[in-house]
């Protein structure tokens, strides 16, 4: 072969692997355009409707394959040619109606352009591109089995929940963290478990010789009254705990007394009430247990919800967030369309909201209180039980599509059994609450008090006039001489009698009002029975014992006329102590009230026809009860003699064992509350949004675990702060290894540091100086009294408007949303440590309490620093500390007492007393 053609030969073979070079890096730059920049905003805006939920118009967007080769309108792009593409016409048009994606906003220039830059580059996707997985395959969405416990060789693990940590420490070559010093982890556990410092009283009570003290201390922990106040806090958050709030006086939001709810809730803690059964009674215990109040006070769950102007988006958000805290679903994403990531679809929402539909709330008596202004238990009821529930076009609620109602029903994802929704008859003292032994009675006895108290009045009043009729007759013995004096003196004492004979009158008229009103309680409370029967039962009023029923209609009309007379006399004593120009408008009120009097006078006269009397004259509003804070001013609002057994059916579904979220949820909170971090990060969308486990066998053995022991929260506790992994220091030094390997600690090698919650924060500075008041339950502590109040924080009232300004500071819990505290870090904290007037005076407390036992300096800040911040002292700090309160006793103005308490001072502003290590 010629040379030159050698020559050319070699050119073009040493040119080839050039080319073939260039050519791979433009597919990878193609590959790394479509991963990085377009798969990002096609799974954000496209899959919903084109992945593995839906495939409108039979197109799917989830792999680089399935995009060309497209739907049922061809490929859907032109590999190397962006103008001939379907798929950019559709983000590019400027018609409403063509233009893709149809919600929200259109893509922008941006992302238009990295799009057609991939379809130039021959769309080139990754090889064996994997399409999304069929939702229905999700694995929360998957029942929960119990996985079996792995093997730890290591001997590190102390119980299950560790073996499950370790093997992930194989997997990713971590070696854990030593453990915690003592007295960090007593801290830790009252913090945990209790939710405030333990005082030095308490950490003397530790035989720390024992090895079983800590295992001791868990059980002593859980046992305590201040376990319920801790954790009742947390699910507070969780359940959106508020009181009521709303423009002035006007209540618009949850209820008055919604307090008695979060006392049930404490002590369903402390009791070791199941979790399913609390969830059960938050839902329906006015369907379970229809006449106990105690349970009923559970309810407050869905009292809360309560929206006073409109009662669509008070349905929605009770969708909502029971959705989102007991299973950890976004169901309302489903509101408007069909779910853009879950197989929910917008029928879905409504079929959920049924379940609610007729439900409305009032407030009922308690024992010993009849004013529903002073005390009362909310609660739900059934009253709208004909209420449709409709489908609204794109959730606005003004497009009702009234060509179906929806009925009550679950996803079809979640359809592990049959939904089984029976209607229940309510015994009479459920729906007329009046009949509840205790209310007549108190009643009784609310309107004796009144009787004595008027028949009490009259004495002073009888002595006043008496002496008023003296002092006349004396007068008139006396002036016989001097006419003109006598004439005036006289008129006055004249006049002083007269109006000592209207007072007397007003007087003997309120105590007859007061008389005849007990004894229209008494008759009418041998009536209640029959009178309260309503109109589906008329027949059996009508053949209540005529003579009795016109003994309580003649008693009425008695005290219709008893009234009469006392306005009549209110008047008349307003008369005589009215200005000149006031007395043409109060002789008005005076002709009015002698007008009612006659016709008082008429009706006690005429004859009385039982058969024919309204209800309401004899007194069918006879009760408090019957006056509603919430349902006063609804005429649609009604008690009615059954309920519609909905809530009950959802509550027996979202409970059952078989159901792959409820157990799943509720474990994740708990461990999030322990460890400071959640093994679902999202813990309120366990959907295909929401994070993935970090570590699921564990969480499912877990929710497996909890369900296994019937739903036994203090199990579930015990089990977790008992674990190794519970007591790892949270310490990162000596580790960088793992640092490496895991600098977020997603697999726990190490404790996460967790910022206190405000309620913390606040309760131990009291409680380490003495001064917190241990005092449970009952009504909140009003704003206005707060900043003297010595109670625990959860005891504050808490709203939208009315929250304490301290706690705020520190990452207070909203009441519209709260499935996670955040833990922030801001200056505003640092100040209001630094000069609030709760922690001024607590440092001055704490210092003598630590000054009592301590006779040297060092002896003090061992005391302080073990007290305070939980860790024993080294020497350069014993040496820092030293140091500091020398100058601070020789300052002006200094002393040796201002030195201690600026230490105590110092250490509650440091940031290991705000932070649980």
């Amino acid at each position: 072969m010629h040379v030159r053609s050698l020559s050319v030969l070699f050119i073009a073979c040493s040119l080839f692997p050039c080319l073939t070079c260039n050519s791979y890096a433009q597919e990878r730059s193609a590959e790394e355009v479509y991963l990085t920049q377009v798969k990002p905003v096609l799974a954000e805006r496209c899959f919903a409707c084109h992945g593995a939920l839906k495939q409108e118009a039979g197109l799917r967007l989830d792999t680089a394959d399935l995009i060309k080769r497209g739907g049922q309108s061809g490929p859907a792009v032109q590999a190397g040619d962006r103008a001939a593409s379907h798929l950019i016409h559709r983000i590019t048009s400027t018609d409403s109606d063509l233009r893709m994606p149809m919600e929200g906003e259109p893509l922008s220039s941006q992302q238009i352009e990295a799009i057609g830059r991939w379809i130039d580059a021959n769309a080139i996707g990754p090889m064996n591109e994997q399409a999304e997985a069929d939702p229905r395959e999700h694995w929360a969405f998957q029942p929960v089995t119990k996985p079996l416990v792995p093997n730890d060789a290591t001997g590190w693990s102390r119980n299950p929940i560790d073996h499950f940590i370790a093997q992930n420490y194989q997997r990713h070559q971590l070696s854990p963290q030593v453990q915690a010093d003592d007295l960090i982890l007593v801290r830790r556990l009252y913090m945990d478990l209790v939710g405030m410092s333990p005082t030095q009283e308490e950490l003397g009570e530790i035989q720390f010789d024992d090895p079983a003290w800590y295992e001791r201390l868990v059980d002593r922990l859980l046992q305590d009254s201040r376990y319920g106040e801790r954790w009742g806090r947390h699910w507070m958050d969780i359940w959106r705990y508020s009181d009521w709030w709303g423009l002035g006086d006007q209540l618009r939001n949850s209820q008055p007394h919604i307090w008695h709810w979060r006392d049930w809730i404490i002590q369903s803690l402390n009791t070791d009430l199941p979790y399913d059964e609390m969830v059960r009674q938050m839902l329906a215990a006015d369907e379970l247990y229809p006449t106990d109040l105690d349970k009923i006070r559970a309810t407050g769950y869905l009292a809360r919800n309560y929206f006073l102007f409109n009662r669509n988006p008070w349905m929605e958000e009770t969708v909502e967030h029971v959705s989102k805290s007991l299973l950890g679903l976004t169901v309302n994403c489903a509101k408007c369309h069909d779910h853009k990531f879950d197989p929910i679809v917008q029928e879905d929402f409504y079929r959920l909201r049924a379940f609610f539909e007729p439900y409305h709330v009032r407030i009922d008596v308690v024992p010993g209180e009849v004013d529903l202004a002073k005390d009362g238990i909310p609660r739900v009821f059934d009253s709208l039980l004909d209420a449709p529930t409709y489908l609204y076009r794109r959730g606005d609620e003004n497009q009702p599509d009234k060509s179906a109602v929806i009925q009550p029903g679950i996803p079809k994802l979640l359809k592990f059994k049959a939904l089984a929704i029976e209607a229940l008859k309510l015994p009479s003292a459920a729906w007329q609450p009046e009949l509840q032994p205790w209310v007549l009675a108190d009643l009784v006895t609310a309107a004796q008090v009144k009787v004595e108290a008027a028949e009490a009045a009259i004495l002073p009043i009888r002595t006043r006039l008496t002496e008023k009729q003296e002092a006349l007759k004396d007068l008139s013995a006396h002036l016989s001489t001097e006419a003109d004096a006598k004439d005036s003196e006289i008129k006055a004492a004249q006049a002083a009698l007269g109006e000592a004979e209207v007072e007397l009158r007003v007087a003997d008229a309120a105590r007859e009002v007061a008389q005849l009103d007990l004894e229209r309680i008494k008759r009418l409370g041998a009536l209640l029975p029959q009178l309260n029967l309503g109109s589906e039962n008329a027949d059996v009023v009508l053949s209540v014992a005529a003579e009795k029923k016109v003994e309580a209609i003649r008693v009425q009309r008695r005290l219709s006329l008893a009234k009469s007379h006392h306005a009549l006399a209110l008047v008349e004593s307003k008369l005589l102590k009215a200005k000149e120009e006031q007395r043409k408008t109060i002789e008005q009120e005076l002709e009015k009230a002698k007008a009612t009097l006659s016709q008082a006078t008429s009706v006690l006269e005429s004859e009385i026809k039982p058969e024919e009397e309204p209800e309401k004259l004899i007194g069918a509003k006879w009760t408090p009860t019957r006056f509603l804070n919430s349902t006063a001013d609804d005429p649609a609002v009604k008690f009615v003699s059954q309920s519609s057994g909905r809530r009950t059916a959802l509550a027996d579904w979202i409970t059952d064992a078989r159901n792959p979220l409820t157990a799943r949820v509720a474990v994740n909170h708990l461990w999030n509350r322990h460890f400071g971090t959640p093994l679902v990060a999202t813990v309120f969308d366990f959907g295909r949004k929401g994070s993935a486990p970090t570590n699921q066998e564990l969480l499912d053995w877990l929710a497996a675990e909890l369900v296994d022991n019937g739903w036994s929260m203090k199990h579930m506790h015990r089990l977790m702060v008992n674990s190794s992994v519970f007591k790892l220091s949270s310490s990162a030094a000596n580790n960088e290894a793992n640092v490496e390997k895991d600098v977020d600690n997603r697999y726990w090698w190490r404790r996460n540091a967790i910022r206190l919650e405000s309620q913390v924060v606040r309760d131990s500075v009291l409680r380490l100086s003495g001064q917190l008041d241990l005092t449970m339950y009952g009504p909140t502590v009003p704003a206005a009294s707060q900043s003297d109040s010595k109670r625990r924080s959860l005891y504050f009232f808490h709203s939208n408007n009315d929250r304490n300004q301290f706690l705020t500071m520190f990452d207070e819990a909203s009441v519209k949303e709260c499935y996670r505290r955040d833990q922030s870090v801001v200056p505003q904290q640092a100040l209001a440590l630094a000069n609030s007037k709760l922690v001024l005076a607590a440092a001055e407390l704490i210092s003598q309490r630590l000054s009592s036992g301590a006779s040297s300096n060092d002896e003090y800040l061992r005391a302080a620093f073990q007290q305070i911040l939980a860790f024993r002292p080294n020497a350069a700090e014993l040496t820092a500390g030293r140091q500091a309160m020398e100058s601070w006793t020789l300052m002006d103005g200094g002393s040796a007492a201002l030195a201690r308490r600026m230490m105590v001072w110092s250490l509650l502003n440091h940031n290991d007393f705000v932070t649980l290590r």
